[in-house]
Parts: C-alpha cells; structure tokens; sequence
C-alpha cells in the first residue's frame, strides 16, 4: 500500500488475487502458513489456482491445461459458427474466413502454451481437423450416406459397418489448402519469435536468458529441458539448422527468408508418409531450398 501511494498508483482490490506458481512450488507451499492472508488498503486479496493474464489462463503447475481446455471450447463455438455459415459463402473465402474465426484463436500466444506434450494437444487437434472438413472437406460425399433410406441399399450394405462411419482423411486436406497443424503452427511462431528477439534484442528479459553459443553464432546452448519457451524455442532452431542447405542460414538472415523456408519446411514434414497422421509429421523438419 505505501509503495503504490508514494507512486501514485492505485489498484482494484476486486480484480485482485494471488497464486503460488513456478518451479520448487511444493517446497514453497510447505514454508507459507496455511491462514496466510495478504492485504491491500485493508482488504484481503483472495488466492485462486489459476488466473487470466492478457487472454492467457495461468495456473499453479504452468500445465497450461485450463487454458488448453478453454481454448478447445472457443474453437468447438468458431466450429459451430463455421458449419452454419459455410454454405453460404464462395469457396474463395473459405480459407480467409477459417484464419479469421478460427486460427486466429488457435494461434494467439501459441508460443506460451504450446510447448506441451503432443498428447496434450489432441483435443485441439481434433477440433482443428473438424473444422478443416467443415470448411475444405467433401460435403457432399458426407451428405450422401444419409440421404438413402436403408430398405433402399443393397442387401449387403443395409448393416451400416467400420467403413459408413470412417471419417474423410483431413491429412490431404491440410496439403491442399498448405494450412499448418496446431503442432507445427507452434514450432513456426516460436522460431520466428525468437528469430525476433535476437535480431531486436527486445524484450530484454527474455533477450538475456538466451544463451548463443560463441563458437558459432547461429546456434543456441539450451538450458534445463522443460515446456517453457526459453528452452523448446531455441532447441526447435538448433534442430532446423541441422538441416542440409543451411549452413548459411542465421540469425542475421532476412526475417521474411527465414518465414518462408521454415513453414515451406514445415509443409513437406506434414505431408509426408501415408494419409494417416504420424508423430514425424509434428516433430521433423524437411530439407527444402532456401
């Protein structure tokens, strides 16, 4: 309280809580008295297990499953409000509308909470891969299982089995359309974000946690690994880098060069092996020209 008075500023004790977050948190909890209660301008500030920062759900463990669950839910409505309106839109807009109703939920701040364990972001992934179908997908192929009546199929086909209720493979539809997947959309922020603070050198606090090796300028010592953007940031770079044809490719390099061949890159690993979706179409990059 004195602090903000003598710098004039003031602070809405309803908006206010507090939390216990960040590494050793159990050896912390043990320290602080379970009664703790903090103050200000007399009015007890209450504790929460997770928070709302800047549209970003924080939470004790920084699991970022609050914010993954919550983020699923507002893809699932864009979804719904795509399926209702796509109809009656032309095909040419399709793909500027799923950007702005869907991926641009998808992607904000991506680089924060994306770094999780990729099981963890199926349930995203899942509703991305419906609303690539709603929007990209042969409706008309879907309609046509429920427009005739049983009675009316053959004999042999009027058991509906494994094949009625197969979904349409949403792997050649991501390639058409070159859309990025929410695994390989976060590997792509990421390395341009870092990209960013290493040539701006801003912010400076995140600017000081990377460590670039001297010994060669283009590379990265990472710390502790952990799902934190400090470490899977510059450890996605160092993996990119290794690639063939790049040996001239750095950190100086243009930032829009960088862009393209990255998500160029990023494409030819998601569309490569069969229809079906493998772990190295999210953890691999591919040799592309620069």
């Amino acid at each position: 309280s004195e602090y903000m008075e003598s710098n004039l500023l003031h602070i809405n004790t309803k908006k206010c809580c507090y939390m216990l977050f960040g590494p050793g948190k159990k050896n912390l909890r043990s320290s602080i008295p379970d009664n703790l209660q903090l103050s200000v301008y007399g009015k007890i500030i209450k504790k929460v297990n997770e928070a709302k920062f800047l549209g970003v759900l924080l939470d004790e463990d920084l699991s970022w499953k609050p914010h993954i669950a919550k983020l699923n839910k507002t893809l699932k409505s864009a979804c719904g409000r795509l399926y209702r309106i796509v109809n009656c839109l032309p095909a040419k807009l399709h793909k500027q509308i799923y950007h702005s109703l869907f991926e641009s939920h998808l992607s904000y701040a991506i680089s924060v909470w994306g770094g999780v364990a990729i099981s963890n972001l199926d349930p995203v992934f899942r509703t991305q891969k419906k609303c690539i179908r709603i929007m990209f997908g042969d409706t008309n192929l879907f309609l046509e299982k429920f427009r005739t009546c049983v009675r009316a199929r053959p004999i042999d086909k009027q058991k509906l089995g494994k094949e009625f209720f197969c979904r349409e493979s949403s792997k050649p539809l991501f390639t058409h359309e070159n859309l990025l997947t929410v695994q390989n959309l976060y590997r792509l922020r990421s390395i341009m974000e870092l990209v960013k603070i290493v040539q701006s050198k801003e912010p400076k606090p995140i600017y000081q946690t990377l460590n670039i090796s001297k010994r060669s300028g283009n590379r990265f010592l990472t710390p502790e690994p952990s799902i934190y953007f400090s470490y899977r940031a510059p450890w996605l770079w160092n993996c990119f880098r290794k690639l063939p044809r790049l040996e001239n490719f750095g950190l100086d390099s243009d930032e829009n060069l960088i862009k393209s061949v990255l998500k160029k890159s990023l494409l030819e690993t998601q569309k490569s092996g069969s229809e079906n979706w493998l772990n190295s179409n999210f953890t691999e990059f591919c040799t592309v020209e620069p």
